[in-house]
C-alpha cells in the first residue's frame, strides 16, 4: 500500500493537513518547462472538448490561480476566442456562497484572503446561470472528490448552481482515491494536460 493510499483510508483533518504538504511538494517540484507545455495542454483540453460545445454567450465561471496552481488564464482567451462569457467568484465575508461577476484577468484585485477576484461593481451572474464552473484543488480522484484548502466555499457554493463542474489540474493531482465528508462535492470531469476525466455523475456539457 502506498503513503498516499494509506493516507486516503480514513479522513481525519490530521490525515487531509498530510495530504495538502504531500500535493503541494508533486505539484511545486514540476519544472518550468514542463509546467508550461502541460498549462497549454490543459487549457486546450478544455477548449477543445468544454467549449466546442457552448453556445455562444454561454457563462463560464474560472478561478484566479494560487500557490502554484495551474492559472486559468489561457482558458479564459480561449473562451473569450469562443464568444463565451467568463466570470470570476467573490467572496463576501460572513458567507460561505461565492459571487459571481463577469471579468477579465485584467479586472480582477486583491480580495478578501489576497486573492484574486473582480470588485463588486463587475456585472453579476446568477448562479443559475453559469454554464461551467472550472475549479481547482490540490488533488483530485477517479470520482471527482477534490481537496482544497479547507475553506469551504466551493462546496458550499456547487450545490446551488446547476452548472458543469470541471476541475482543472497536472495529471499529477490526479490520484485513486480521497478522503471525503458528507458535504464535500465532487466535480463532473476533471481536465488535465493528458486528459478529460470522468468524475462524477452528473451533466455533461454535450448533454445538459
Amino acid at each position: 500500500m502506498t503513503a498516499l493510499a494509506a493516507l486516503a483510508m480514513a479522513p481525519s483533518p490530521s490525515e487531509k493537513a498530510a495530504l495538502r504538504l504531500w500535493a503541494e511538494g508533486r505539484r511545486d517540484a514540476l519544472d518550468d518547462a514542463s509546467r508550461t507545455a502541460a498549462i497549454a495542454r490543459a487549457a486546450q483540453r478544455i477548449d477543445d472538448e468544454i467549449f466546442g460545445c457552448l453556445a455562444p454567450g454561454a457563462v463560464v465561471a474560472l478561478y484566479a490561480a494560487i500557490r502554484n496552481e495551474l492559472p486559468a488564464d489561457l482558458v479564459a482567451a480561449a473562451a473569450a476566442r469562443r464568444g463565451l462569457a467568463v466570470a470570476y467568484p467573490r467572496v463576501v465575508r460572513g458567507d460561505r456562497v461565492l459571487r459571481f461577476h463577469l471579468a477579465s484577468p485584467t479586472d480582477l484585485r486583491p480580495g478578501t484572503f489576497g486573492i484574486p477576484e473582480p470588485t463588486a461593481d463587475r456585472p453579476a451572474v446568477a448562479l443559475d446561470d453559469l454554464a461551467v464552473v472550472v475549479v481547482p484543488a490540490l488533488l483530485f480522484d477517479r470520482a471527482g472528490r477534490r481537496l482544497g484548502w479547507g475553506g469551504g466555499y466551493y462546496d458550499t457554493t456547487l450545490p446551488a448552481t446547476p452548472a458543469v463542474r470541471v476541475g482543472l489540474a497536472f495529471e499529477l493531482q490526479l490520484v485513486d482515491e480521497l478522503p471525503a465528508a458528507a458535504h464535500d462535492q465532487p466535480v463532473h470531469l476533471i481536465a488535465t494536460d493528458v486528459a478529460l476525466h470522468d468524475g462524477a455523475p452528473g451533466p455533461r456539457p454535450w448533454t445538459s
